[in-house]
């Protein structure tokens, strides 16, 4: 199968489909960014829990991703602009039944499911789109514009949908959006009409076990914090039924069933290779250490940036006493600077060519610069874990946040350069997956690092009160009292877990318990941003495996 490319042309005339583009962007990057602001307003509707708001979450980003490959195998069959007009419909679908949800379960279904799946072709497909229509300096200013547009609508989730749900309410929220897919449907003539050459029948079997495969590994490896890789943290039950029925933790059995069907996919697709059959990985693009390696040090970025963030919309309201509108105003210079950062960088770093049409480098290669935003990502943790302390103010977050933002823009555009270069000639089935594998990594940092700061506070917390109360507890028991106090804060409301905890330890604690609690939160960060910090060095060893200079040149002038 081979899709065409538009003529370089389109960029310059008047009925560009760039515009249409960047909304679709900005409008799934919204949505992304939307739900953590407004996640207290939503705990408070539904008496839920922050537990709860963050596995649908996780399982949006886990649909999305696990549902690439079908995706990609449908765009062939179809076609790229039918397959995104039917996740368009689907999508906006999704959203509208998530601001009418009646509970929590509907919202799950809604957001996690429906517009999850619609999600997968609205990602890659902006992309695609660029790739395949732009060339030399348009492909590079259309790149730029795709992620400073990724950027501001992530941000502008968090300022106008934590605005929205201050004011009016928490459903009100995903009306911008509404209104940009509105915008979108009315403007679809605009986007290209991809057709194909050729057609081939669609690899059904092999899209079903690759969705349950990936499906079931990612969502053993999101919910590990939460119920404990081995030994059971808690009990995990559908219908009342407790998976597994013995003493083992789900994920163990999730990631093992996971990698059996990833087996079958494997020996399917040998199969259908054999046979000269529709295969859904037909371009091999998981066989090149190179993409998947370059992928996946892109994804514990995003990774890191999503749940630094995350944890921030927890314990910033907490720590200064703010709304979620002004919680937004406090943790944007993050998402400002990377923007400038990103514009800044690929104007004045820039490629150029000598006089034999040979790429050149005017002053730093992509790698070193990947190299210098992740030191520089190091160092704004380092700070942002200096300046926590009780008495933290918003000037106080500044600096850290801005030096954060400064090496997340420097490594952003770069990395996923180089990445692409080693797609080769898969590079559209690559945006396919490369793209959703990113908007999980933004989940997996809301599952890994949001639990994370769950458990340690809830651990802190624990050994606050036994020490205020002069006691000691074996070894067993402490475990299990941080274990419950981690379950009743994952899936009861913020008054709840204080109403129990009141209840639950001597009238002389009460009046210490909320410095008790401001004490463990601040540690409980801190915690998860030595986590961070981990990653973001497993994210540079990942990134030494990128080669220095991308494959394809591109032209001397952005």
């Amino acid at each position: 199968m081979i899709e065409p490319t538009a003529n370089n042309h389109q960029l310059l005339s008047r009925n560009s489909p760039f515009r249409i583009i960047g909304l679709i962007v900005w409008m799934v990057s919204y949505n992304i960014g939307v739900l953590p602001a407004i996640m207290p307003a939503i705990v408070r509707d539904f008496d839920s829990s922050i537990g709860s708001i963050q596995t649908v979450l996780v399982l949006f980003s886990l649909t999305t991703a696990a549902f690439a490959p079908t995706t990609e195998n449908l765009c062939r069959y179809f076609g790229r602009t039918p397959v995104f007009l039917a996740g368009l419909v689907l999508y906006g679908i999704g959203i509208g039944l998530t601001a009418l949800s009646p509970s929590i379960a509907i919202l799950a279904i809604s957001f996690a499911v429906l517009t999850g799946l619609a999600a997968t072709p609205l990602v890659s497909t902006p992309w695609t789109f660029v790739d395949l229509i732009y060339r030399g300096k348009s492909e590079e200013q259309a790149t730029v514009g795709l992620i400073v547009v990724s950027t501001l609508g992530s941000l502008m989730g968090s300022l106008l949908g934590g605005f929205l749900a201050s004011r009016i309410g928490w459903r009100w929220a995903f009306v911008p959006s509404l209104i940009a897919l509105i915008g979108i449907w009315f403007r679809r003539r605009s986007l290209p009409n991809l057709s194909l050459y050729c057609e081939q029948p669609i690899d059904w079997v092999g899209g079903l076990l690759s969705f349950l495969g990936l499906g079931m590994i990612l969502s053993g490896v999101s919910l590990a914090m939460e119920f404990g890789w081995w030994e059971p943290k808690r009990v995990f039950s559908i219908g009342g039924v407790v998976l597994p029925p013995f003493p083992l933790s789900i994920v163990p059995p999730l990631i093992a069933a996971g990698l059996i069907l990833l087996g079958f996919f494997g020996f399917w697709q040998r199969r259908q290779a054999r046979k000269g059959e529709a295969s859904i990985l037909r371009a091999g693009l998981l066989r090149k250490p190179g993409f998947v390696l370059g992928m996946l040090a892109a994804m514990l970025h995003t990774l890191i940036i999503a749940g630094v963030q995350f944890n921030l919309f927890q314990y910033v309201p907490l720590a200064l006493a703010l709304d979620p509108y002004r919680t937004a105003l406090t943790i944007m210079p993050l998402n400002i600077t990377k923007i400038l950062v990103v514009i800044g960088s690929l104007k004045l770093l820039k490629l150029g060519s000598d006089r034999n049409g040979d790429t050149v480098f005017q002053r730093l290669s992509p790698k070193l610069i990947v190299f210098i935003g992740l030191a520089l990502l190091a160092i704004g943790i380092l700070m942002f874990y200096r300046s926590l302390t009780l008495q933290v103010s918003s000037i106080d977050l500044l600096p850290g946040l801005l030096v954060m933002g400064i090496g997340s823009g420097l490594f952003s555009p770069y990395v996923s350069r180089l990445t692409y270069s080693a797609a080769e000639n898969g590079r559209v089935e690559g945006t396919g997956i490369y793209n959703p594998v990113q908007n999980l990594g933004s989940s997996l940092g809301k599952a890994i690092l949001g639990t994370a700061l769950i458990f340690y506070t809830s651990r802190d917390i624990v050994d606050g009160v036994l020490q205020q109360i002069g006691q000691t507890v074996t070894p067993t028991n402490r475990i299990r009292l941080i274990a419950t106090l981690q379950e009743m804060i994952q899936t009861m409301s913020r008054r709840e877990v204080s109403a129990e905890v009141v209840n639950q330890v001597p009238p002389s604690v009460v009046p210490f318990l909320r410095q008790i609690s401001q004490e463990a939160t601040t540690s409980g960060l801190r915690t998860s941003l030595l986590l961070a910090l981990l990653l973001t060095g497993l994210c540079f060893l990942l990134a030494t495996t990128l080669p220095k200079y991308p494959s394809r040149p591109v032209e001397e002038n952005f």
